[in-house]
């Protein structure tokens, strides 16, 4: 227990300072993001495919997953310029192209998505054309201190990337696999309203060939046929389900076959998320 913690829990609660959960206080768990602004959103893609430090391979195939993930956003509704695609983006290109966008006022959107397909590392960093940034800061210029007409706006980050060096080899199935509500203020979290999917689980690889990545073309397949239809931790789930079930297969690398690869989802929404027609 931190000093805050105990500090806290050492102060008598009041009577009156008791809040009795009703029906109606656990059904607004259950709310729903509004949908049904006159744009469904705008769209960032980050497709670094090619790099200035020669160590760094090119990432054939991610050309397809961005063509593919742009198609599947246009079936979610979004309009094609509203999509805005960034090729072989410098840090700072990728910097400036964020903070631009959170010093506009977003005020009839639905939401906000920005998918990073590159080259990562250990301590979720992403590389740019030219250099390394941390993913944390490049989420930081939509949270609601640098933009805030996205407050309680829906922020979605998918990141095609290895986050380190190790191979998931996968393991063998056995029969065993198979707050209190108080009274509630105008003010949210910092932190809410964001959803961040990785290709793969932290210190280790994903996958990607000419055909493009395990986990984009998972994605934007999901979403093609199911977008409009489930509710996005669903949609993931199922992302995440045809990802783990793929295997590595290779004649020039096979002391890799049989490896695996699990996608991780880290949200802070608090609502549910659909992409319902607006037809």
């Amino acid at each position: 227990m931190t000093t805050m913690d105990a500090r806290y829990v050492s102060e008598p609660m009041r009577a009156d300072q008791f809040h009795q959960s009703t029906g109606e206080d656990l059904m607004k768990c259950f709310n729903k993001y509004d949908m049904t602004h006159k744009r469904r959103g705008v769209a960032y893609i980050f497709n670094n495919e090619n790099f200035k430090r020669s160590e760094l391979a090119t990432r054939y195939g991610s050309s397809k997953d961005t063509e593919d993930f742009k198609k599947a956003l246009i079936k979610l509704g979004f309009r094609e310029d509203d999509i805005k695609v960034y090729m072989d983006a410098t840090v700072e290109e990728m910097r400036d192209a964020l903070k631009q966008f959170g010093k506009n006022s977003h005020t009839d959107i639905d939401c906000f998505i920005c998918a990073i397909l590159s080259h990562g590392g250990p301590d979720d960093v992403i590389c740019g054309y030219d250099d390394v940034v941390k993913l944390d800061e490049l989420f930081s210029y939509l949270r609601p201190k640098c933009c805030p007409s996205l407050t309680g706006v829906p922020k979605l980050f998918f990141v095609e990337a290895s986050r380190g060096s190790k191979i998931d080899v996968g393991v063998e199935k056995t029969d065993a696999d198979l707050i209190g509500y108080g009274k509630r203020t105008p003010k949210i979290p910092v932190m809410a309203d964001m959803l961040v999917v990785y290709s793969s689980s932290n210190e280790y690889s994903s996958f990607i060939n000419e055909d493009g990545s395990w986990f984009m073309q998972a994605l934007s397949k999901m979403l093609m046929e199911y977008g409009n239809e489930y509710e996005i931790m669903k949609l993931l789930t199922a992302v995440s389900n045809r990802v783990a079930s793929l295997d590595f297969r290779s004649s020039a690398n096979s002391e890799y076959n049989g490896c695996k690869q699990m996608p991780h989802i880290m949200s802070t929404l608090i609502k549910e998320l659909k992409f319902q027609s607006k037809n």
